[in-house]
């Protein structure tokens, strides 16, 4: 009630006020045990009071009856949406998640399977006598006395019954429509370029569009690059959205953010774990400068820890983002000064420049099928098998001119 009653308008933050956690109280204890200005005091309550309303809002606004492929698809939107934002292609003040219950797109309730309705047949096919009108005629049989009949045991219907398993696949494939849709509004806007579209652009045109989307050390330390190749090269031209839901398909409007992807989720057979820890890996890390002027590479670990194999993924994030950012090297030479190829590519010849540590069959054949939209024409190279669903989609879409 203290820190309430403060005024809400600040310049921005002292340098000496460190918020540690976002939980209220415990900002409350921290900032009453600190000695500050009262504007350090004034920063730290509006900060907590804001932190605080946003953690209650996100969790009034999340219902508690989503189940988990729709609450990590609503991690994934937000990690898309951040990024939007950070390329300066959204609003920050908007949530994606209430916008796209907005839309009035709201799937209608599925409906039921239809009942199959069997025919009659007709009169010259009936043999019940009673049917006929007739009367029954018998063989003077002894019948057989109900009790001693013996009796089949009925078949309990499944919990919910068939309509419910119905009801279940239509909600699922009315979600996943859903996210294609937002896939195609994000790709839309993540592939809109900031360079003059005349013909006119010039290196500093590029250099600042490679600022814009890779953060401040893409491309430093070379004064000399072809900006427009180092730019292009690493440009992502994405496949159709496809209704298969790859987790590869939100990252691959971005090479950078695809090929970290398949660096995280290799050799990772929970799918829960791949989800959560993609999703807060991109939320800590946006971009690749982010990750490259990142010194404690224990906060890393801490994100990344439940995949396991923690020590080559960090090795293998560092030389895929050394290389996205500054180019590989051309001369064995491994010293600061040594020349760097403006183009960016990744193979798997160990004998090549573009050879990125830890990208190897699944990495490489998803950087072309996701980045490079080779999906209907590749073929998969030993290792990659796990995209094959992905594959045979494209290649059937392409036939059909999609």
């Amino acid at each position: 009630r203290r820190f309430q009653s403060l005024p809400r308008q600040w310049s921005h933050a002292p340098k000496d006020v460190v918020l540690i956690d976002t939980r209220l109280s415990d900002l409350v204890q921290k900032t009453c045990s600190l000695d500050l200005a009262p504007s350090a005091y004034t920063a730290c309550a509006c900060v907590a009071r804001d932190s605080c309303a946003d953690y209650c809002s996100q969790k009034m606004e999340q219902p508690g009856n989503l189940s988990e492929y729709e609450l990590q698809r609503i991690q994934h939107i937000r990690r898309n949406h951040e990024y939007l934002v950070s390329l300066g292609l959204a609003d920050a003040d908007v949530d994606p998640i209430a916008a796209l219950s907005s839309q009035g797109n709201k799937p209608k309730k599925p409906r039921g399977p239809k009942k199959v309705k069997v025919p009659v047949p007709p009169e010259s096919l009936r043999r019940s006598p009673r049917l006929l009108g007739q009367d029954a005629e018998f063989d003077h049989e002894d019948l057989v006395d109900d009790e001693d009949r013996p009796r089949k045991r009925a078949k309990r219907p499944a919990a919910g019954g068939d309509d419910d398993d119905g009801d279940d696949d239509a909600a699922l494939e009315a979600m996943r429509e859903e996210a294609m849709n937002y896939l195609r509004q994000v790709r839309e806007a993540q592939l809109v370029l900031s360079v003059p579209d005349d013909g006119d652009a010039d290196a500093d045109d590029w250099r600042r569009e490679a600022v814009r989307r890779w953060g401040a050390l893409a491309g430093a330390g070379s004064p000399t690059r072809d900006w427009k190749l180092f730019v292009e090269s690493r440009l992502s031209t994405p496949p159709p959205v496809s209704p298969v839901d790859f987790l590869q398909e939100y990252y691959a409007a971005d090479t950078w953010r695809l090929l970290v992807s398949c660096i995280l989720m290799s050799r990772v057979s929970s799918w829960n774990t791949k989800h959560t820890c993609i999703s807060n890996f991109f939320a800590k890390y946006p971009t690749p400068t982010a990750f490259a002027e990142e010194r404690d590479y224990g906060k890393v670990k801490k994100e990344i820890h439940s995949l396991g194999l923690f020590d080559d993924r960090l090795r293998s994030l560092v030389s895929l983002t050394e290389t996205f950012l500054h180019g590989a090297r051309l001369a064995p030479d491994k010293g600061a000064k040594s020349p760097r190829a403006d183009e960016f590519k990744v193979e798997l010849d160990r004998k090549s420049i573009h050879k990125i540590h830890g990208v190897g069959p699944f990495g490489h054949d998803s950087y072309l099928v996701f980045c490079k939209d080779a999906g209907a024409t590749i073929k998969l190279s030993k290792g990659g098998e796990p995209i094959a669903p992905f594959v045979n989609w494209r290649k059937k879409a392409a036939k059909k001119g999609v």
